[in-house]
């Protein structure tokens, strides 16, 4: 976890107390530059004095310094990245600017991203959580959701466990820079805890290849699909994914 922080209003707060919380059982590092501790593990000051193996990055870093954290991540030849920040396509030229930089970089180092501008995913069953989301966190169960929204699978988490309904997985595409809503679609009914896709999407990067995925699954998995944003003022909301 990259930008991991020990102040509580923090999302790098956030993302390592639920990945403590959620039982992972592989390793965990944290880095922030100032050092100390966080939860009882040391905050490494860089990512190239994290030890080997490292299969996931999370990078909640400012917006500005996403390329450089992307490129610390190809010298340590992490392939796999969820860029949480927000500061990218969403906000105009300048973010979109920026986020085809960092699609450049990944691009260039064989690497996939999530995001930016997302919550990142969770997974009750491996168990992982990425997401800063307030506790508690969903019930394990047999759902898996694609939503573009993280307000929304916070709403969602909410309105779940008082019902008694588990999720099996939890993914937020964000601005869909690289992994887009049809990459994540078939990843999520190869699972064999899932039993139902529910998809909240904002918007297409690839829609036709999303149709040819979701007619694959659909004979062997439902997928509940709510497209948002049809009309001038839900465009407008769904650009923040609000």
């Amino acid at each position: 976890l990259v930008g991991a922080s020990a102040a509580p209003a923090k999302l790098g707060y956030g993302i390592a107390r639920n990945l403590i919380a959620c039982g992972y059982g592989g390793a965990l590092h944290f880095v922030n530059p100032r050092g100390g501790q966080l939860f009882g593990h040391p905050l490494v000051p860089d990512l190239a004095d994290v030890p080997d193996p490292v299969d996931l990055a999370v990078l909640v870093i400012p917006a500005a310094a996403t390329p450089a954290g992307l490129r610390a991540c190809a010298r340590r030849g992490i392939r796999a990245v969820i860029l949480i920040s927000g500061g990218f396509g969403e906000t105009g030229p300048e973010g979109t600017a920026l986020e085809a930089e960092c699609l450049q970089i990944a691009q260039e180092n064989g690497i996939r991203f999530l995001g930016p501008n997302c919550i990142g995913l969770l997974d009750t069953h491996l168990p992982l959580d990425t997401t800063f989301l307030a506790p508690p966190a969903p019930l394990p169960g047999e759902v898996a959701v694609l939503a573009a929204s993280g307000a929304l699978c916070a709403g969602l988490i909410d309105s779940a466990r008082a019902l008694g309904l588990g999720f099996s997985r939890l993914v937020t595409p964000g601005n869909q820079a690289d992994l887009c809503e049809a990459d994540l679609l078939p990843a999520l009914a190869a699972d064999p805890h899932t039993t139902v896709i529910a998809v909240y999407l904002e918007g297409f990067r690839a829609g036709r290849r999303f149709v040819e995925e979701a007619a694959k699954i659909t004979p062997h998995k439902p997928i509940v699909a709510l497209k948002v944003g049809r009309s001038a003022a839900g465009r407008q909301a769904a650009a923040s994914h609000t």
